[in-house]
Parts: C-alpha cells; structure tokens; sequence
C-alpha cells in the first residue's frame, strides 16, 4: 500500500514527519547530538510527537516549521504508519508534501544539516549490520531508511 489519506488523529505514542518532495529529491535533516536522546545525530526527516489539540497533519506541519523553517504546504497524502526499531510502541505517520513556503534552514537547537538528497545519490550499503543507504556521506538507515524505501518502491522518488 503506497499512499493513503491525511486524517490522522493522534494521540499519546503517536508522531509525524514531513518528506518535503522536490522532484525526484527529498529533505533530510541530520539531528543535533544530545545527551540522553535516542536519534541524537540521526539522519531523519524533520518530525515529532504529536501535542493535544492537533491532529497528525498539524504535528508534521508544526514540526517541519520549528525543525527547518519552512511551511509545509500540499499535502499529497501519508505512508501508514511505521514504529521505530527502538521504539516499537510508537507510531510515525510520513506525510509528503509537494509544496511548502520559505527556503529550509536548520534550527539549530535540534538540526545540526538540512540538504535536499537525490534518489541517485543514495547508494545502498550495511551500516552496524543493518542495510541502509549512503548519502554524501550521511548514513541513513532505521526508520528513514525504511521511509525512503517504501517511496522509491511506490514510484514518489
């Protein structure tokens, strides 16, 4: 099953992140480090945990605007929702968004990098025995890894 509708509610042990789609690239962010945090210097795609009061579409738009400072905008539909390796109680909806307002810059309280990647520059590798690709020298695997996969698969990058 490739894309599905928008209309998430949320709630506790729920999160969302925005895949900012611009032709055949996508916006990825690298984390800042931090004690104590488990995607501390991750490359992932500018998300969070969903707050009370908004529903899952808001949790991306809201997260993509503090990770990276763009407002997400045409929303094309979400992935079904995936659990993190290390986390297998939440669950992460991926919304695409084919358009958004401004031009991405980290936050640097929580991104260390934001850069657009294109599906050529990813190249598949084994990261800690886990498959993964290799970008520009990020290394992306886990869940963004999976999320990627299941794009390329459905055709969107």
């Amino acid at each position: 099953m490739c894309l599905t509708g928008v209309g998430y509610a949320g709630g506790p042990g729920w999160a969302a992140v925005g895949v900012l789609l611009r032709g055949r690239e996508v916006l990825l962010i690298r984390r800042v480090e931090r004690d104590g945090d488990p995607w501390s210097g991750h490359v992932a795609f500018p998300g969070g945990m969903w707050r009370p009061g908004e529903d899952l579409l808001g949790t991306a738009v809201r997260e993509v605007e503090e990770e990276v400072s763009v407002r997400a905008t045409d929303a094309a539909g979400a992935l079904p929702p995936l659990s993190p390796g290390n986390a297998p109680w939440l669950k992460v909806v991926p919304f695409i968004f084919t358009g958004w307002a401004g031009e991405p810059r980290p936050n640097p309280r929580e991104v260390g990098e934001a850069r657009w990647v294109g599906v050529d520059e990813l190249r598949e590798t084994v990261w800690r025995g886990h498959a993964a690709f290799e970008a520009g020298g990020w290394i992306i695997w886990g869940l963004t890894y999976r999320i990627l996969k299941r794009l390329i698969d459905c055709g969107l990058l």
